[in-house]
């Protein structure tokens, strides 16, 4: 048999294994705790509720988090990662491009349970001092990334170097959680907005910050 075709070590496969399912379980957890406290909100939300909805039992939860509070906190950190994920993955693109994209998925019908639950973290944190530092440091996570976007976009002359970064990134920020807040209570008499529309919307504001002619 060649090198090529050597297995590996079959004992280092078999190690691997246990610690795949562990990992595949553990996501199958943050992903139903993002649905269960969005949905319900931290208080109402039950560990059993986010293991029946895996098909495991709460013990499977209590082995990787002692209680639902921490539950919760790797679920904010957890989702806080996902909702780059969009712009991680186009790191080619323009910093125009990327702001666009980061703007038309704020009406993204599948990021629903995200939405929801950030919401909460947020209106967690405003209540709740231990909560707090979690939320603002996945904030703070977020805005370093935009701040590299913006200075891109600076640097190839698509945003004017004359605006502040900072302002750009909580307006960018700011803008995300109020389209969250404003879609999460809107009536359901009131139409439902244009995708179309909002990118138009989400385009004139990009260029807006774009250097004068």
């Amino acid at each position: 048999m060649t090198a090529a075709q050597d297995p590996g070590p079959p004992l280092q496969q078999e190690t691997d294994q246990p610690k795949r399912k562990s990992e595949r379980a553990t996501e199958q957890l943050l992903n139903a705790a993002i649905a269960v406290f969005g949905e319900r909100g931290f208080e109402a939300a039950t560990v059993s509720e986010v293991a029946r909805r895996c098909g495991m039992t709460s013990g499977a939860v209590y082995a990787r988090w002692p209680n639902k509070r921490e539950l919760f906190l790797a679920v904010v950190e957890y989702t806080s990662a996902q909702r780059m994920l969009l712009l991680i993955k186009q790191a080619e693109a323009a910093a125009d491009d990327k702001l666009g994209m980061l703007g038309a998925n704020l009406l993204t019908e599948t990021r629903d349970d995200t939405r929801n639950l950030w919401i909460e973290a947020c209106v967690s944190a405003s209540r709740d001092p231990s909560v707090h530092p979690t939320v603002s440091g996945c904030m703070e996570l977020e805005a370093g990334d935009l701040t590299e976007i913006v200075e891109d976009g600076k640097a190839s002359g698509v945003i004017d170097p004359a605006l502040s970064t900072d302002a750009i990134v909580f307006l960018c920020q700011s803008l995300g959680l109020g389209t969250y807040l404003a879609l999460r209570v809107q009536s359901p008499e009131r139409p439902q907005l244009s995708g179309d529309d909002w990118s138009a919307v989400v385009e004139r504001l990009i260029t807006a910050v774009a250097p004068r002619s």
